[in-house]
C-alpha cells in the first residue's frame, strides 16, 4: 500500500481527508505540523507521496506554505512526489515554483474526482519507483561489467554518471544503493 502524508494545518480537512483516503492508502496526517521549516522532512521523509496545502501558513501560526515545504523536501529527496491540493488553486498555481500537481479540495469531495486523485497519486508513485529500479539496475550492471575486468563505453560512463546522480538526488538509506554505488 502507497504510504502517503498529508500536511494541512486545518484540523476539519484533517477528517475529510481520512474519511476520503484512509482505505485506499497508508495515510498518515499528523495532528500539527512544526512551526521551524527544516522540520518537515523527518515528519516525511518514509511517506512515498506528500498532499500539501497551500495555505499552511492561512492562520498565521505557520510561517511557511505548502510550497515552502516542497522546496525543503526537494533539498532531501528531488524527486518524491509532491502535490498541491488547496482551496486557492489559482493562486497557487501563479505562485507555486516547487510543485507542478496543483488542484482544488474538491478533490477529496467529489467521487469522480477522488478516483481521478487516486489515479494521479498512483500514477506518481509508480513512476517514481520505476524510475528508481530503473537506475539501479542500469547501475548494477554497468559495475558487474566493471567487474569483470570490461571497460565502460562513452554512452555507458554516461548512463551509469546519470544513475549515481539520479540516486544520489533521492538522499535514500537504502543498502542496495549502498551497495551498488561502492
Amino acid at each position: 500500500m502507497i504510504k502517503l502524508i498529508y500536511l494541512d494545518e486545518e484540523q476539519g480537512w484533517h477528517s475529510t481527508v481520512h474519511e476520503a483516503l484512509a482505505d485506499k492508502f497508508d495515510l498518515d496526517i499528523p495532528e500539527s505540523l512544526p512551526h521551524n521549516i527544516e522540520d518537515i522532512w523527518p515528519l516525511v521523509k518514509e511517506s512515498q507521496i506528500v498532499i500539501a496545502d497551500y495555505r499552511l501558513n492561512g492562520d498565521g501560526i505557520l510561517p511557511y506554505t505548502g510550497d515552502d515545504a516542497a522546496k525543503v523536501i526537494h533539498k532531501h529527496n528531488k524527486h518524491l512526489p509532491i502535490f498541491i491540493i488547496t482551496s486557492f488553486e489559482d493562486n497557487a498555481i501563479q505562485e507555486c515554483t516547487e510543485t507542478q500537481i496543483i488542484r482544488g479540495k474538491e478533490m477529496f469531495t467529489s467521487p469522480a474526482l477522488l478516483n481521478k486523485l487516486c489515479l494521479m497519486i498512483k500514477a506518481a508513485v509508480n513512476r517514481y519507483n520505476s524510475k528508481k529500479e530503473s537506475n539501479e539496475a542500469c547501475l548494477k550492471a554497468m559495475l558487474e561489467k566493471i567487474k569483470a575486468g570490461k571497460n565502460l563505453s562513452l554512452s555507458e560512463e554516461t548512463e551509469r554518471f546519470n544513475a549515481e546522480l539520479y540516486l544520489s538526488e533521492l538522499d535514500l538509506d537504502s543498502s542496495l544503493q549502498a551497495n551498488l554505488m561502492t
